[in-house]
């Protein structure tokens, strides 16, 4: 029996044979809470001096701009500004970083920032706003645009966490700016790099996406950046703070112990997205397709479980579905015309061509019937109808925080 994350329940499923895949949690047990480990990182950050100290040098009258993740993320962020403010003080804007994303509501931000969305000044970043500044151009031609708040201030901090990403390689550190508070412009010049192969989850080496990000924010580089490291349950394995790159590169030799999962090929897959808010829309929710499809073989099935309570997610996702039937319509289009949202269903279109996709979702039915996914109301007639007895099968709940490497890779 095992508990699959939908929305903010769970559903019981029983499948005789399959093998649930995790991340080893006595690998990763830990000694102290998750406000020591961000606060251990802190006063003893790599790279850079204690902000304490940058204050001081600074001056009393110093602009502080703190930059959080959206309402799209799970992360901590209340317990990173928690030990901020007890560096720092309390003269501080924080800045939220929603890329494209549609901006959070009042409540979502009282859910993200807590005590101190009423505390601070909060400004939440409009990819569209006209005062976004200019800061330079990129050798692959993406020019950088980024918002004012961040580029006037005197002390620039980062906050994020460290997870996979699809097409960027890993979230956290770069993309804090790029995409977080970047022009629809520049994300949407960066984010054309994806059709390249190299762009892929876990890869950064050659991978121009991540490349074309790191070279954006060294025009406008932040002064301190703090990024933790979590498992699938939320609990913080790790923390790391100081300059940009040294925080980065530490956080993704966390990531790949901790998310990395060796394994086998299956024959079919049930894969949660982990529940809200990672499954809040099949926007996010896709990418725990992206995680674990490469583990069923060719021709196999994958079940994607995500509640989806918001919907699609984005208009532009949803008409290119419609649109383009095929992988390689898609991929014609998005390098005909790269346009944010059309990237998820070049992505969804290369996955149906791979497997047979089904979704477990409160997402009308006849829409994703109209794509050519198998739509199911409830997990029990998703493996009734999908799965056969004799399929090798695996369940993964976190389907956002693990990476299925199987051996053929």
């Amino acid at each position: 029996m095992a508990a699959i994350p939908y929305g903010d329940r769970e559903l019981e499923v029983s499948i005789e044979g399959a093998e649930l895949l995790e991340w080893n949690i006595k690998r990763h047990s830990r000694r102290k809470s998750g406000i020591e480990i961000i606060k251990e990182a802190i006063e003893h950050p790599a790279g850079t001096k204690r902000l304490s100290e940058m204050i001081a040098t600074s001056g009393d009258n110093s602009k502080i701009v703190i930059v959080v993740d959206d309402h799209t993320r799970d992360t901590p962020t209340t317990d990173m500004l928690d030990a901020l403010v007890d560096e720092i003080g309390d003269h501080i804007t924080l800045l939220v970083a929603c890329g494209t994303h549609s901006p959070p509501s009042a409540e979502e931000l009282s859910r993200i920032l807590g005590k101190y969305a009423r505390q601070f000044e909060v400004v939440v970043h409009d990819c569209d706003a006209p005062d976004l500044v200019y800061v330079g151009t990129t050798t692959r031609g993406t020019p950088v645009k980024l918002n004012r708040t961040y580029v006037d201030a005197d002390i620039r901090i980062l906050t994020g966490d460290i997870t996979l990403h699809y097409y960027a390689g890993f979230g956290g550190g770069r993309k804090s700016i790029l995409p977080g508070v970047a022009s629809r412009e520049t994300i949407k010049k960066n984010h054309a790099l994806l059709i390249d192969e190299r762009a892929r989850t876990a890869n950064i080496e050659d991978n121009p996406v991540h490349q074309d990000m790191s070279e954006a924010v060294a025009f406008a580089p932040p002064d301190f950046v703090l990024n933790i490291v979590a498992d699938a349950s939320g609990e913080i394995v790790a923390a790391y703070a100081g300059d940009l790159n040294g925080v980065f590169e530490r956080g993704i030799t966390t990531a790949k112990e901790l998310f990395f999962h060796k394994t086998c090929l299956f024959d079919a897959m049930v894969v949660s997205a982990g529940g809200f808010p990672k499954d809040r829309n099949l926007y996010q929710a896709t990418k725990a397709i992206q995680n674990c499809y490469n583990a069923v073989v060719p021709g196999g099935s994958l079940i994607l479980v995500a509640e989806c309570r918001e919907g699609v997610g984005d208009a532009y996702f949803e008409e290119w579905m419609n649109r383009y039937n095929s992988y390689e319509a898609a991929e014609e289009a998005i390098r005909a015309n790269f346009v944010l949202g059309g990237h998820k269903a070049f992505y969804m279109r290369k996955v149906m061509k791979h497997l047979r996709l089904s979704i477990v979702s409160e997402l009308e039915p006849d829409l994703l019937r109209g794509w050519g996914i198998h739509a199911y109301e409830s997990l029990d007639a998703a493996i009734e109808n999908e799965l056969k007895s004799d399929f090798k099968i695996g369940i993964v709940r976190n389907g956002l925080d693990i990476l299925l490497v199987p051996g053929n890779i």
